[in-house]
């Protein structure tokens, strides 16, 4: 989960720096734009210069010629700023689309998860209930019998206990071990 987590986040790393492009790449069109606009009322200028002052017209040609080639880079530049325009959102979209996949991805792990923790919790649950029976059982039957009066050697605790008394600490402490282990797991599941 955590390499999900390092992965969603580099993913949201990557996605800032294609908006940091996308916005120069929005201020190079508009200036592109601007200059375009600005060669075009020269070239209208030019040509009415060239109406009323028939004397400059060598000089005028020249600097229409400029303006031409001025506004042939500029479209040039137009065309390469739209081209990266649609590179970048091409990459936008495919960062997108790995970001919601991971999302999917991360979403199924934690449902698997909770749902393991659920199954482990239920299970337990029944071990303990199944437990405290055998014990009520057993010690209703160590009251009931003299059976359990005879007394063993218990490796375990190194002391001496009768077989019935030592099944019951055994289970006792089975389910002092299940019950922690259910509140551990009922405390994730509610975080």
């Amino acid at each position: 989960m955590n390499a999900l987590t390092a992965t969603v986040k580099l993913l949201i790393e990557a996605l800032a720096q294609i908006a940091g492009s996308l916005t120069t790449a929005t201020q190079k069109l508009e200036q592109t734009t601007k200059s375009l606009l600005s060669s075009e009322e020269s070239l209208t200028s030019t040509k009415e210069l060239l109406a009323s002052k028939e004397e400059e017209l060598a000089s005028t040609k020249e600097e229409l010629a400029s303006n031409k080639e001025s506004l042939g880079s500029t479209k040039k530049e137009l065309a390469s700023t739209n081209e990266d325009l649609t590179l970048g959102n091409q990459s936008l979209t495919s960062v997108k689309e790995l970001l919601v996949s991971t999302e999917e991805k991360l979403e199924h792990t934690t449902s698997a998860l909770t749902q393991s923790h659920m199954n482990t919790v239920n299970m337990l649950k029944a071990q303990v209930l199944s437990r405290n029976e055998d014990i009520k059982m057993a010690r209703k039957a160590k009251e009931e019998s003299q059976w359990d009066q005879e007394e063993i050697v218990c490796s375990s605790v190194a002391t001496t206990m009768s077989p019935l008394s030592w099944r019951v600490a055994l289970w006792e402490e089975q389910n002092k071990e299940a019950i922690a282990i259910i509140k551990r797991f009922e405390s994730q599941l509610k975080s």
